[in-house]
């Protein structure tokens, strides 16, 4: 099937697209505005933050939900707006969509939150500038037990921790993920490698899809990037446990789902680093 070329893109599927140069803005102020109609918060007071410090909890025994508005409805465009261009709302609003089958009134006024947070920065998003090295990198952390103290304490889903990392494409993000982990860590170097290895697992096929798309582009093995990817991590543990040449006994109780990226690491395609280390290893990229 031939190819045609398309004019300069300015908008794709709800995404306002603009370009400077050699930098594109992404935003969707369009569908901001609709959340802030469907909510009824046009003359809303603005924040500054889209979460409070402290984390959204179940609150089983909380006011219920009352508002005019769709919960579900207004989370699914919330999470539109935060995977494709505003990772800065991407934790409030994952907190909120782990209750939209059951909804409370402390939940509704998260939600309000985010929406008098993105009503104060309607014209905001992603600042794409892509560098001259094209490659796959990422950073990744993790929130120990952060819901311990604020969820009923024999509730298992208190005392897991919290999931975060951002993929960089030619230093511009590329997939961003906020999530709580299904396993329970028993330690914050624990907690910490299980998000280092959930977030290589994104990594290891983004690789697989850039060598493909080279091989398409370039010809096969002419390939005009740095074939491996740094990983950047800030907890020592975790760094020198997925360095480390073979699995301990106190770490068996997750190295089958989570020890699947060492080999990676052995092989030099996946490069760890403390992510104070960032500007040092510039040098070798």
């Amino acid at each position: 099937m031939p190819l045609t070329m398309e004019e300069s893109v300015t908008a794709f599927l709800g995404i306002k697209v603009k370009q400077e140069k050699e930098k594109y803005f992404l935003s969707q102020p369009s569908l901001i505005k609709k959340v802030i109609n469907a909510t009824g918060m046009n003359e809303c007071n603005l924040t500054k933050t889209p979460a409070a410090t402290s984390p959204v909890a179940a609150d089983i025994h909380g006011d219920p939900f009352s508002e005019t508005w769709e919960y579900a409805s207004i989370i699914g465009m919330l999470m539109f707006i935060a995977n494709n261009t505003r990772p800065d709302i991407a934790y409030a609003t994952h907190q909120c969509a782990r209750f939209t089958h059951a909804p409370k009134h402390s939940h509704a006024l998260a939600i309000k939150k985010i929406i008098r947070y993105l009503a104060g920065t309607l014209d905001k998003g992603l600042i794409i500038k892509p560098s001259k090295e094209f490659s796959i990198d990422c950073y990744a952390d993790a929130d120990f037990a952060g819901l311990y103290g604020y969820e009923d304490s024999q509730d298992p889903v208190c005392v897991k921790s919290r999931t975060g990392y951002v993929l960089l494409l030619a230093d511009c993000p590329l997939l961003w993920v906020s999530k709580l982990q299904t396993l329970v860590a028993s330690s914050t170097m624990e907690a910490e490698y299980i998000a280092l290895s959930t977030a290589i697992r994104d990594v290891i096929p983004m690789r697989r899809l850039m060598t493909l798309a080279c091989d398409t582009i370039f010809g096969r093995g002419s390939y005009p990037a740095r074939m491996y990817s740094s990983i950047f991590e800030d907890n020592n543990g975790a760094l020198q446990l997925a360095r480390a040449p073979r699995m301990t006994p106190r770490t068996k109780h997750y190295g089958i789902r989570y020890h699947f990226f060492r080999e990676y690491v052995n092989n030099g395609d996946i490069r760890l680093f403390k992510v104070d280390q960032r500007k040092s290893c510039r040098h070798i990229y």
